[in-house]
């Protein structure tokens, strides 16, 4: 679109970049548009990491220009493509750094849509400098989009953007939470085979747990990366300042306390930088464990340990506080957690709070997911904690010979606990006093197809089906209805309960069918006489072949799927006025009435 400069002003006697429209787009007015919208946008912002813009040629001059200080340095997508990152916890310096910069954008009512490395500059003293805002939103300016066109790049836009519904500060965030999984596992969440398969899996939300591609990634992080790429906007960080405090407090842990120094270093000598990384973070986070286990957070405490024993798995220091635990029933019990994890040099900890901690909610900690078969999963929503009841076969003491009232006691000792189904989910008001919890329950494990569905008992929604929540509990008195939902699809409902027919294995499986999509083709201005044909794709798997139907202009058409179809499918739309023919694509969901506005003045 532009070519870049390195120039001299003469005036002021310094270095300058000049970005030049290219010549055969001066005549495109969207070009000039674009060049125009990211000199107003950069004109209002003044941040350390914010390109700063100069001059600007105006919309009525020949040639359009903008004059930007010059970076000496290379683009952060140059610098990490033949590197790999000393820590995950450099690519959080780095986000840090960017959602500083997107907030004070945001605080001026600008939102960035392109958030992405290629646009950002890394100066050669280790400042990062946020640059292109031609495809910025205003929020208080008229707000100027291109019909048909997606401004911004696919593999790291949200999915409001992708269907074109209005955007807000949290479309920014999600970009943030792309470049936060990139930079910290070296790949990117929303990858496929072709542009289509990247967007439709950003439009489900499906990515792969980042813990399975870089093990150092800690659990504090996963949960910050999941939250920041939520399918909706809603269940994202609120602001850009938000996520900010949780990035701050997660390298804050570890001793990384100024971000800009911290990458100043890096950037600058960065062998020296990573030789000495791994030290002081282990340092730093013993250090926060005692001040949380000194606070009574003893689960927070082992939380932070973990992150030093990914770095140092024989840490002494880490070892002496767990024996410190020993005096009471939570640390016999964190103790035997620990005493299998050590010599792998990772703590992995699910653990009820104790009698002394019942006042203490433990803090949420996501569960991850195993991978689907195409090595994708779904995001992740955060759960309770829950002690997992170990699997140990304990070989059943022979009574023969025994006295009557010895046969007794070995005959009780030795009767095999509930089965974890039969016990509810312990939750933080638990007082860990009893573990006696009632019997009459049946677990079913849970099959829905799509796997996007709330599961629903007995007209009480119960969560969404997704890593973590994957079976249900089912009091086994009574009857009672279990419901898969979903906005995409028909409800699929199943009574169960003694009398009723039980599905083999105790698994629910089942396949929802979708809910007709409604398509409006709307012709303006009004014209009699004009033909519509609307050509439905093939079905996949061996459904239904393309279909041609005729709707009347501004009449809601049903559009069926089969039960192979995706949750989206694209349309051929044919408008036939008078000699004038119009093709358009319109995307269609289930469960949801598109309009289609067709002019026919152009």
């Amino acid at each position: 679109m532009a070519v870049v400069y390195r120039a001299q002003d003469e005036t002021l006697k310094r270095e300058v970049a000049i970005k030049v429209l290219h010549p055969h787009l001066l005549s495109e007015p969207e070009s000039k548009a674009r060049l125009e919208r990211e000199a107003r946008a950069v004109a209002k912002l003044q941040h350390d990491n914010i390109l700063q813009i100069f001059d600007y040629s105006g919309s009525d001059s020949p040639s359009s220009y903008i004059v930007t200080e010059f970076i000496d340095g290379q683009t952060l997508k140059q610098f990490v493509t033949d590197r790999t990152l000393p820590a995950p916890e450099v690519g959080v310096l780095i986000g840090i750094e960017i959602a500083r910069a997107l907030g004070h954008a945001h605080s001026l009512g600008i939102i960035h849509r392109d958030v992405k490395p290629e646009n950002v500059m890394v100066r050669k003293d280790g400042l990062l400098k946020l640059m292109d805002f031609g495809v910025a939103q205003i929020v208080d300016f008229e707000r100027m989009t291109v019909t048909g066109q997606l401004l911004g790049s696919p593999a790291y836009m949200a999915p409001e953007a992708l269907e074109g519904k209005p955007l807000d500060f949290r479309t920014d965030v999600f970009s943030v939470g792309i470049m936060l999984y990139q930079l910290t596992t070296g790949a990117l969440p929303f990858s496929g085979r072709n542009p289509h398969e990247v967007l439709m899996r950003i439009a489900e939300g499906r990515f792969a747990d980042p813990r399975s591609l870089n093990k150092s990634v800690a659990d504090g992080l996963f949960r910050i990366i999941v939250r920041a790429l939520a399918r909706r906007p809603e269940d994202r960080y609120p602001t850009m300042a938000a996520l900010l405090d949780d990035l701050v407090q997660f390298v804050t842990d570890a001793g990384l306390r100024d971000a800009r120094e911290e990458l100043r270093a890096y950037f600058t000598e960065q062998d020296g930088y990573a030789r000495d990384l791994g030290a002081r973070m282990t340092t730093a986070l013993v250090a926060a464990g005692r001040k949380q286990r000194a606070a009574g957070r003893t689960v927070r405490a082992l939380e932070l340990w973990n992150r030093s024993l990914a770095i140092d798995p024989r840490n002494a220091e880490v070892a002496r506080e767990l024996r410190r635990l020993h005096g009471s029933r939570f640390a016999r019990r964190a103790a035997m957690a620990l005493a299998g994890t050590l010599a792998a040099g990772l703590l992995v900890l699910a653990i009820r709070p104790s009698l002394k901690q019942a006042a203490v909610v433990p803090p949420r900690v996501a569960v991850p997911a195993p991978l689907a078969p195409d090595g994708v999963a779904k995001a992740f929503r955060p759960v309770a904690p829950v002690a997992p009841t170990p699997a140990v076969a304990t070989p059943r003491p022979s009574a023969q010979g025994m006295p009557a009232s010895r046969r007794a006691s070995v005959s009780a000792a030795a009767t095999p606990a509930p089965h974890p189904a039969s016990r509810p989910p312990t939750g933080p008001a638990s007082t860990g006093v009893k573990d006696e919890l009632p019997a009459k329950l049946r677990r079913f494990s849970l099959g829905p197809t799509p796997k996007r569905v709330e599961v629903w008992l007995d007209g009480a929604k119960q969560f969404d089906y997704e890593p973590g929540h994957t079976s249900l509990d089912v009091p086994w008195a009574g009857s009672h209805l279990v419901e898969f939902r979903s906005s995409y699809c028909l409800p699929y409902r199943l009574t169960l309960g003694p009398g009723h027919p039980v599905p083999s294995g105790d698994q629910i499986v089942a396949q929802l069918s979708w809910k007709d999509a409604f398509l409006v083709v709307k012709i303006v201005p009004p014209r009699p006489g004009v033909r519509i044909v609307v050509t439905t794709p093939e079905s996949t798997g061996g459904g239904r072949p393309r279909r041609s139907l005729t709707p009347d202009p501004g009449v809601r058409m049903p559009i069926a799927f089969d039960q192979n179809d995706q949750s989206r499918k694209t349309l051929d739309v044919t408008v036939v006025a008078g000699e004038k023919t119009i093709l358009k694509n319109v995307t269609v969901t289930a469960g949801e009435t598109q309009t289609l506005t067709v002019p026919l003045d152009l």
